[in-house]
């Protein structure tokens, strides 16, 4: 089994909710969180369920988007 990754930068509070999502479909991917200030996550899935997890991505990314930035 070949093993997929995505690195996204997701608004930090939303990161225990996307874990929580992901945990519900199956251990759909696994969620390693590299920054927690920031919100930069690793995403791991097996290739054969990319098709599900971009699925899962789009219809999470207004949930998921970190606020702009602050100048």
């Amino acid at each position: 089994m070949e093993l997929a990754s995505r690195t996204m930068i997701i608004a930090p509070a939303r990161i225990g909710f996307f874990r929580f999502i992901l945990e519900a479909y199956d251990n759909l991917a696994l969620l390693t969180t590299i920054d927690e200030r920031e919100g930069r996550v690793i995403l791991r899935y097996s290739e054969e369920m990319a098709p599900e997890v971009e699925q899962l991505l789009l219809a999470l990314a207004p949930q998921l988007s970190p606020p702009p930035p602050t100048t």
